[in-house]
Order: C-alpha cells, then sequence, then structure tokens
C-alpha cells in the first residue's frame, strides 16, 4: 500500500468515526432541547382542560416532565422561527374563526336543526414539515365546528370534519378557511426553508389549476364549434 493510499485511508477512517461519534451536549443544551415538547404538551393540557389557571399549567408542566422522562423520548431538533406580526395576525383569525363559528353552529342548533349536516372535505396541504402541520391541525381544532379527522402524512392530505354544511359554496369555505390557516402558521412560525418550500407548493398548485382552467375551457370552445 502505499503512502498516498494509507493517508487517503486514514483520511476515510476519522471521518468514519466522527460521523458515528454520538453528539455531546451539556446538561443546559438537554434541557433546552426537551424545554420546546414539554411547552406544547403543558398547552395541550391546558387546552384540553379549559382552565388557564396557575395551577392547571403547573400541573400540566409537571405531568409532561413526567412523560417525557418515564417516555425517554429522543432529543428531537425543533426548527421554529417567531414573527410577531405574522403571530399577531395568526391569532386574531383563529380568535375571529372561533367567535364566527360558534355564532354560526349556535344558530343552525336553534333555527335550523334540519340543517346541521356535516361533511369531511379533503384538503391538500403544501407545507412538508412534521411540526408545522401539527400546529395547523390543532389551531383548527380549537375552532367550533371543525375537527381533524385524519393527516394522511404520506399522501400530505388533511381530513378535515366541518359543520354545518348546507351546500357546495360551504365546503369551499371550509376548506378556504383550511387553506388559510395553513398560511398563516407557516408564515408565523417557518423557517426561510418552510416557507420557500410553500410557495414553491403553492406556485404548482396555481398552475395546475390555470391548466385545468385552460384545458376547461379549450374543452367548452370545442363543444360549441361541434354544435
Amino acid at each position: 500500500m502505499s503512502a498516498d493510499e494509507r493517508g487517503e485511508r486514514a483520511v476515510g477512517e476519522a471521518a468514519t468515526g466522527a460521523a458515528e461519534a454520538p453528539e455531546r451536549r451539556t446538561p443546559v443544551q438537554r434541557v433546552v432541547g426537551r424545554l420546546p415538547t414539554v411547552v406544547w404538551l403543558t398547552l395541550m393540557w391546558v387546552i384540553l382542560w379549559g382552565d388557564p389557571s396557575p395551577g392547571t399549567v403547573v400541573a400540566g408542566a409537571g405531568v409532561a416532565t413526567a412523560c417525557y422522562a418515564a417516555a425517554k423520548l429522543p432529543h428531537l431538533p425543533v426548527r421554529l422561527r417567531f414573527r410577531p406580526l405574522h403571530v399577531l395576525l395568526l391569532v386574531g383569525h383563529i380568535v375571529w374563526d372561533m367567535f364566527a363559528s360558534s355564532v354560526r353552529v349556535s344558530v343552525h342548533a336553534l333555527w335550523r336543526p334540519e340543517r346541521m349536516r356535516g361533511v369531511i372535505v379533503e384538503v391538500p396541504m403544501r407545507t412538508d414539515s412534521d411540526l408545522l402541520l401539527a400546529l395547523v391541525t390543532g389551531g383548527l381544532s380549537l375552532i367550533t365546528g371543525s375537527l381533524v379527522i385524519e393527516l394522511n402524512r404520506e399522501e400530505g392530505v388533511l381530513y378535515v370534519h366541518g359543520t354545518p354544511i348546507e351546500s357546495e359554496r360551504s365546503v369551499r369555505q371550509l376548506r378556504r378557511q383550511v387553506r388559510r390557516t395553513e398560511k398563516l402558521f407557516v408564515w408565523a412560525f417557518g423557517t426561510a426553508a418552510d416557507i420557500e418550500e410553500f410557495e414553491r407548493e403553492d406556485r404548482l398548485e396555481a398552475e395546475r389549476e390555470a391548466l385545468g382552467a385552460a384545458a376547461a375551457s379549450r374543452g367548452a370552445d370545442e363543444g360549441e364549434e361541434r354544435r
């Protein structure tokens, strides 16, 4: 074996060893890495109890910490950004949807009970981030009259049950509500890569819709000419 070959082999072994070496993190880094998961579990605890009192928050934090320690969950890197203006827009959107949907459901339940019909709407998602999809799912579940039934991760499709649904127009409104909520979550918490991927998928979908509309228009024109 030549000297050059021995040198290349040594470099390769060093690189392999460095790649296989486990990442060493300080206790502070471990706590910081687990903090987002604990905060998220605590938030879900408070939402499920419907009581944002200090006692509920402390109890939720204790339960979340105990569950995290007992399950020995691996460290997952959380890549989020916080954009205050977009977060305010997101909060305002969800609060308004909660109020408007509560009024709408109440009116139908009291005065139009025969129209309290629901449907399951299939909505393709444009973001590919697991964390953002989880946030979108949680945000939609807070709104009265909408409930996430399933998230098909492989196909990137969200199935949402909506009520009351009176017509095809109501279905389109529910779908627009889901898409708008997704967009606001991505702009509020997504990284630059998440936003870039979201906009790319948005452009591709717009192009597909434009091509479909053009094909339908050509088909209608050809039908008129044949007549």
